[in-house]
């Protein structure tokens, strides 16, 4: 292990640890991606469009998403009840601008025909695609 400098490490803990191991231990020399094994029920379904109504997101929620987002075959959809609420207290972003961000469509209950629409639009779009 590469000696680092005291202020290096992330805690107190790590920095003991490093000073008293050998010096072919590398500290944080890689990153490890893993899945956590959840299950998540959509609001409402269809034809693999998954609609989930959202008034606020919890610690966690975006970090959720994301990863149903990237494990669906289908679109995950949003409908949010203010999409100008902060994503969460303190934050500059508000719910739909991360929906936009994230390339997650978002509407609310009033837009209900243009949700619809814009689900019929994506199926037209995939049956002329195959």
């Amino acid at each position: 292990m590469k000696k680092q400098k005291d202020n290096y490490y992330r805690s107190g803990l790590e920095k003991a640890l490093a000073r008293n191991l050998p010096k072919d231990f590398e500290y944080e020399p890689t990153s490890i991606p893993y899945v956590m094994k959840r299950k998540y029920i959509p609001d409402f379904v269809k034809d693999g469009y998954l609609i989930e109504c959202k008034g606020f997101f919890r610690a966690g929620d975006t970090m959720k998403y994301k990863a149903i987002r990237d494990s669906i075959e289908g679109e995950l959809i949003f409908v949010l009840s203010d999409p100008n609420k902060k994503v969460r207290k303190g934050s500059k972003m508000t719910m739909g601008q991360w929906c936009e961000k994230e390339g997650l469509a978002c509407f609310t209950v009033s837009q209900h025909k243009e949700l619809v629409k814009y689900i019929q639009e994506k199926e037209d779009e995939d049956s002329c695609n195959t």
